[in-house]
C-alpha cells in the first residue's frame, strides 16, 4: 500500500484533468456559502460527497491550486477502497493473495487514474467496498450486516448508481446461495433487517433535511428526472437482447464454476465474478450513459476474484519463480500503461491553475462567471444547468430552455470561460466580450475604427472604460460630462474621446486589475 501511495503522490498533478472535478468542487464550495443544493446550484449527484468535503473547500477558498489539494484528499478514499479489498482478500485467500489483489487492482490504469481525480465516484466506490468488507468471508452477525448496510447507504447518498450495485449483488448472492449445501450457515432474517436499517440511515437523514428546506422537488429533478430523461440508449432493443444473452451465459458459467469448486460455504469468488460481470453488462448494454468512473467499484472485486481463481491453479502454485515473474510482468505492464496515459512528469493542472488564477484576479466573490460546469469553482454561475453531455443533448433537442444570453445580461456577467457553449451563445460572447487569454473573455468590444467620435452598441450592461490598449481615455458619453469610465446600460451610446486613440471599451474592474486588450498591430 505504501508503494501505491508513493506512486499516487508522484502522479498528483498528472492525472488527466476532467471537467467533473471542477463541478464537484463548485458544489462543495456552494455548501460553504450557505447555498442550497439542487435549488441554488445544480447537482445531479447525492448530497453526501459535497457536504462532507465542504469544510475542505472553505479552508482552500480562492486558491488557484485547489484541485491539487482536493486530489490529495482523494487518497483517503483510495486507501479505504484498497484497504477494504485487501481485508476481504486476506480473509478469503490469505495475505499473499491479498497483496497481489491490491497491487493488481490499485495499479489497473483506469482505476489508478480515474480514482485520483476529485470526483464523487471515489467515495462511492470506497463506501461500497467497505460495506462488502464487513461481511465477505466473515461469520454472519447482526452488527456486521448493519455496518455493511450503513456503508452502502453512504454510497447511495453519493451516487444513484449504488442501486445498480445493490440489484446485481442481490441477484449474485441469490444464485450463489442456491448452490450452497442445505446445512451451510446462512445469514438470518435479523441480519438482513439490520442491513436494510443501516442502508436507510443516511439517505433518510438527507431526505428529512431536504424536506425541511423544501428541496424534495428540486432534488428529485436533479437526482432522477435529469439523469434518466436526458439520454437514450441507441438500439435499445438490440442492446437489451445482448444483455439478456450474455447475462445468461455469465450466470451459467458461474454456476458451473461454483459446482466444480463445491465450496461448503458461501463462494465469494463466484459472487465477486458474477456480481461484477452483471454490473458491467448492465452498464455496457442498459445504462444510458457510460463513463470511465462507472467501473470503479467492481474493478477491485473482479481483481480479487481473478487472483482467487488463479491461486487454485496447481501448475502455477508448484512454480513459485514463474508465479513471481508472471506477477512482475503484469505489474510492469500496468505501470507502463499508466505512464503512457498520464506521464508523471506532466503537470496536467498547470493550465487549469493559470486560468483559475486569472478568473479570481479579475472578479470579486459577488461576481458571476459563466462557465460550462463550475470551472471558476469559487464564483456563482448565472446559468443554473451545467453544460455537460446530457444538457447539450437536451438543448439541441429543445428539451431544455436556453436562457444563457438572458442570464448573462440579467446577472451582469462580465467574464465568461468560453467552453461548451452552444453556438448561438458562443457567438454572442464573441461579439460582446474580448478574449483575455485562453478561453477567458471579458465584457467589452474592440472598436472597428479609432476615430475620436464613436457609436458603441452595448448588450451587457456594466461599468466600462475606453482604452488605447494601455491606459484609460477620457471623454464625453451621450453629451454628458467628461469622465474616464461609465456605467453603460443596454443600447446605443455616443462617445467623444478627449485625447488618444480609442481601440476598445472593456470592463472597468478587469482593466483596473491589470488586464489590457491587445492593441491592433501597426504596419511598418
Amino acid at each position: 500500500m505504501l508503494f501505491l501511495l508513493v506512486l499516487r503522490l508522484a502522479w498528483l498533478n498528472a492525472y488527466t484533468l476532467n471537467s467533473d472535478e471542477a463541478q464537484h468542487a463548485h458544489v462543495a464550495w456552494a455548501w460553504t456559502q450557505g447555498l442550497l443544493p439542487y435549488r441554488d446550484v445544480f447537482d445531479n449527484h447525492g448530497p453526501l460527497f459535497g457536504w462532507l468535503h465542504s469544510p475542505l473547500l472553505k479552508w482552500l477558498d480562492n486558491r488557484p491550486d485547489v484541485l491539487t489539494w482536493l486530489r490529495l484528499a482523494m487518497q483517503f478514499w483510495y486507501v479505504v477502497a484498497l484497504g477494504s479489498a485487501g481485508w476481504m482478500a486476506r480473509r478469503l485467500y490469505g495475505w499473499r493473495i491479498a497483496v497481489v489483489g491490491v497491487l493488481v487492482a490499485g495499479l489497473f490504469p483506469r482505476f489508478f487514474i480515474v480514482s485520483g481525480q476529485f470526483r464523487t465516484d471515489d467515495m462511492w466506490m470506497a463506501m461500497w467496498l467497505l460495506g462488502l468488507a464487513f461481511i465477505a468471508g466473515a461469520k454472519p452477525s447482526v452488527w456486521r450486516y448493519f455496518v455493511a448496510g450503513f456503508a452502502m447507504g453512504c454510497a447511495l447518498s453519493v451516487s444513484q448508481k449504488t442501486l445498480v450495485l445493490l440489484v446485481t449483488a442481490l441477484v449474485a448472492a441469490g444464485v450463489v446461495r442456491l448452490l450452497r449445501p442445505s446445512d451451510a450457515p446462512r445469514a438470518g432474517v435479523r441480519c438482513w433487517i439490520a442491513a436494510l436499517v443501516g442502508l436507510l440511515v443516511v439517505p433518510t437523514l438527507f431526505t428529512v433535511w431536504l424536506a425541511t428546506h423544501g428541496l424534495l422537488g428540486d432534488a428529485w429533478y436533479g437526482l432522477a428526472e435529469y439523469n434518466v430523461g436526458g439520454a437514450n440508449k441507441r438500439h435499445a432493443a438490440m442492446q437489451g437482447l445482448w444483455f439478456v444473452v450474455l447475462a445468461a451465459v455469465l450466470v451459467a458459467a458461474c454456476v458451473r464454476q461454483a459446482r466444480q469448486r463445491a465450496e461448503g460455504h458461501f463462494d465469494w469468488t463466484v459472487f465477486f465474478a458474477l456480481q461484477g460481470g452483471l454490473y458491467l453488462l448492465l452498464i455496457w448494454f442498459i445504462w444510458p450513459l457510460i463513463t470511465r468512473q462507472d467501473f470503479l467499484p467492481v474493478l477491485p472485486t473482479l481483481a480479487l476474484a481473478s487472483a482467487g481463481w488463479v491461486s487454485t491453479w496447481q501448475w502455477l502454485g508448484a512454480r513459485p519463480r514463474l508465479r513471481g515473474a508472471f506477477l512482475m510482468v503484469f505489474i510492469v505492464v500496468e505501470l507502463v500503461a499508466v505512464i503512457a496515459e498520464a506521464p508523471p512528469w506532466q503537470d496536467d493542472l498547470a493550465a487549469q491553475r493559470a486560468e483559475l488564477a486569472t478568473v479570481l484576479r479579475y472578479t470579486n466573490e459577488t461576481d458571476t462567471v459563466m462557465d460550462s460546469k463550475g470551472d471558476a469553482i469559487f464564483r456563482m454561475r448565472p446559468y443554473y444547468p451545467v453544460l455537460e453531455s446530457l444538457a447539450m443533448r437536451r438543448l439541441r433537442r429543445g428539451q431544455m430552455a436556453n436562457t444563457i444570453v438572458d442570464d448573462l445580461i440579467s446577472h451582469r456577467t462580465m467574464l465568461v470561460v468560453l467552453r461548451r457553449l452552444p453556438r448561438p451563445d458562443a457567438r454572442f460572447v464573441m461579439l460582446n466580450y474580448v478574449q483575455a487569454g485562453g478561453d477567458i473573455w471579458v465584457a467589452g468590444r474592440m472598436l472597428p475604427d479609432h476615430q475620436p467620435q464613436q457609436t458603441i452598441e452595448v448588450n451587457v450592461p456594466g461599468d466600462y472604460v475606453v482604452t488605447d490598449g494601455h491606459q484609460r481615455l477620457s471623454g464625453s458619453l451621450d453629451g454628458g460630462p467628461v469622465a474616464d469610465h461609465w456605467e453603460l446600460g443596454r443600447g446605443t451610446h455616443h462617445l467623444t474621446v478627449s485625447g488618444g486613440t480609442p481601440v476598445a471599451y472593456v470592463w472597468t474592474q478587469a482593466f483596473d486589475r491589470g488586464w489590457r486588450p491587445a492593441p491592433p498591430a501597426t504596419g511598418g
